[in-house]
């Protein structure tokens, strides 16, 4: 014998699905985005956003943030350089602050940074024009 049932679903509940799978998606994408776009902003100049790591450092920004790491204390103490692969461009104080531009020789490149010693040591690439 044949047993005939009657289902009942709610109208609109596929809907509510549908637009919970586009809302996940949008969120994603919007992560996806943001997160390539925060990793090109810290890959232009990772020393400077102190993130010398992996994926936004090549292997000449690590030799040139530990160049600068050895150079730090010197240029914090006012001292004589102590490589001869940096060299001193040009030295100016303002805002209560020190700015040293150095010239760095690192792996057969050259790179310049601007370095600020004030209570804390920042650096930023520069040309070296």
């Amino acid at each position: 014998m044949k047993r005939w049932v009657l289902v009942l679903t709610e109208r609109g509940s596929d809907r509510e699905g549908k637009r919970r799978r586009i809302a996940a998606l949008l969120v994603g994408l919007c992560g996806l985005v943001g997160s390539w776009l925060v990793g090109t902003v810290l890959a232009s100049d990772p020393i400077g956003y102190g993130v010398p790591i992996w994926p936004f450092a090549d292997r000449l920004d690590r030799a040139e943030n530990a160049l600068l790491t050895q150079v730090v204390s010197s240029v914090r103490d006012n001292l004589p350089l102590p490589h001869d692969d940096v060299r001193v461009l040009r030295r100016t104080d303002a805002y209560g602050s020190e700015f040293w531009t150095l010239q760095l020789k690192v792996d057969g490149e050259t790179r310049c940074r601007e370095v600020a010693v004030g209570l804390n040591v920042t650096s930023r690439r520069v040309s070296c024009s």
